[in-house]
């Protein structure tokens, strides 16, 4: 099994989200996870559900429960769309809720 399918199931990345890296950093104690999406997905407003088109995407880092002593930290490109409704808005990720900067886990 490879590190990027192992470390999408220890922390249930399921499509159409994949782990794309790992990178170990071992004199900072720190993983750090980057997970992207598939292509083609289709997104949508996370307030009404309404498929929208793409509008750009942004970086963003959560802390992750600790893998074996090390500080996890994943890192995902993070869709926004617009709404024709609610304007410019995030895509929710399954691992974290709105606006946290750790994952549901932790």
């Amino acid at each position: 099994m490879r590190d990027k399918d192992l470390y999408a199931q220890i922390l249930g990345i399921k499509s159409p989200w994949q782990v794309s890296g790992v990178e170990l950093a071992l004199s900072e104690g720190e993983i750090t996870v980057h997970v992207e999406q598939e292509e083609g997905v289709q997104h949508c407003c996370p307030t009404c559900g309404e498929v929208s088109p793409g509008y750009d995407s942004r970086k963003r880092k959560w802390r992750h429960l600790d893998t074996c002593q090390y500080k996890t930290i994943l890192v995902a490109d993070v869709p926004r769309v617009k709404c024709k409704e609610h304007g410019v808005v995030t895509v929710s990720v399954p691992w974290a809720e709105p606006g946290s900067g750790f994952t549901a886990m932790f």
